[in-house]
């Protein structure tokens, strides 16, 4: 996928150490890294209302494109 891509979370992504990223959120590739991963910023509900925007290196198969 190129840079600009808008993509789709196929499953939960993240947890534990790394920010959460709920299935079927939507997002944009702002990164190809040099292993194959993808930089995806997503659009997230804020936690008190709002929206906020997390950065999440993902597989290419953790996303699908809209």
């Amino acid at each position: 996928m190129d840079i600009g891509t808008k993509v789709e979370a196929v499953a939960d992504l993240g947890g534990g150490l790394t920010q959460s990223v709920p299935a079927g959120a939507r997002g944009v590739v702002v990164h190809r890294r040099f292993d194959g991963r993808l930089e995806v910023a997503f659009t997230l509900a804020g936690l008190l209302g709002g929206t906020r925007s997390v950065t999440v290196a993902v597989a290419p198969n953790e996303v699908k494109p809209l």
